[in-house]
């Protein structure tokens, strides 16, 4: 009885450390269970990993060290890198080269007007009003005429002295002299004046003669003498006929000794009293030289 007692007492002894042993394992699982899902609350469902992070880290840093790496001029990128890729990998819809409907920020305008922009400006339309008419057929005119020849001006080295003298203008006589040393009386004026000239006394229309080879170089008139032509002698000497009308030289032209020059006008009213008479006037370098002195 005692030993049937005895392994009784010791079954329940097993049976309990055994209970106790089970109870316990489902209690600490059941409080690892619920401290996880603590957890996991409060981190509203968000954990993490630091090593996954960081690992990813390096791999992305190798990954843009190798695609910064530059190409060598005149390199391109296989096509078979590209093979793996599909619309699902990028961020945008691919377009094939030449689509319009590819926009670029700043340079690609809204569609419908890179036509308008390529199309090319319309020009202007040519004037076609006779006035434009009538100035193109004068030109093909002019230009199927003969153009005249121009009149070429042979330049001559003139050269003047004293001692080879001058021609006598007019046949008349001294009506007022040269004087530059005193003064001499001008009828018409009533005065005494210095005279830098020589006043011939000729008729209204009488022909005025060159007294040597000249150029002209200047035609004018004025109130004093009237119409008048200048000449350049050569050597410094110009000389000047006063009073005339009727002139037949032009400027730039070249006068031999004797040739016309003009006839004698009218007196002007600084000569009315003193009548009708031919103005002379010689200089050399400005300075005013007495011509009857060198008439032949």
């Amino acid at each position: 009885m005692r030993r049937n007692r005895k392994n009784s007492a010791k079954k329940e002894r097993i049976i309990m450390l055994a209970s106790s042993a089970f109870v316990l394992t489902a209690l600490t699982m059941t409080g690892i269970y619920m401290q996880a899902r603590d957890e996991e609350s409060k981190d509203n469902g968000y954990t993490l990993d630091f090593t996954a992070l960081e690992n990813n880290t390096e791999n992305k840093s190798q990954e843009i060290a190798q695609n910064n790496q530059p190409n060598p001029i005149g390199n391109t990128v296989p096509l078979e890198n590209f093979a793996d890729v599909t619309e699902d990998d990028l961020d945008y819809m691919p377009m094939e080269a030449g689509s319009g409907n590819i926009e670029i920020p700043g340079l690609t305008t809204i569609s419908g007007q890179e036509d308008l922009l390529a199309e090319e400006e319309p020009q202007a339309p040519a004037e076609t009003d006779d006035s434009g008419n009538g100035a193109k057929e004068e030109k093909k005119e002019d230009s199927g005429s003969k153009s005249e020849p121009k009149k070429v001006t042979v330049s001559k080295e003139l050269h003047f002295a004293e001692s080879d003298g001058l021609l006598r203008p007019v046949s008349g006589e001294v009506l007022i002299p040269f004087s530059m040393d005193s003064s001499v009386y001008f009828s018409t004026l009533d005065q005494y004046k210095y005279n830098p000239a020589l006043m011939l006394d000729a008729e209204e229309g009488t022909s005025v003669a060159a007294c040597a080879e000249g150029k002209v170089i200047d035609i004018f008139q004025n109130a004093e003498i009237g119409n008048a032509v200048t000449m350049d002698l050569g050597d410094g000497y110009q000389i000047t006929y006063g009073q005339l009308q009727e002139i037949n030289v032009s400027l730039d032209s070249y006068v031999n000794p004797g040739e016309q020059v003009g006839t004698i006008a009218a007196p002007t009213k600084y000569y009315s009293i003193e009548g009708a008479n031919l103005y002379l006037k010689l200089t050399m370098d400005g300075t005013p030289v007495n011509p009857e002195l060198l008439f032949r």
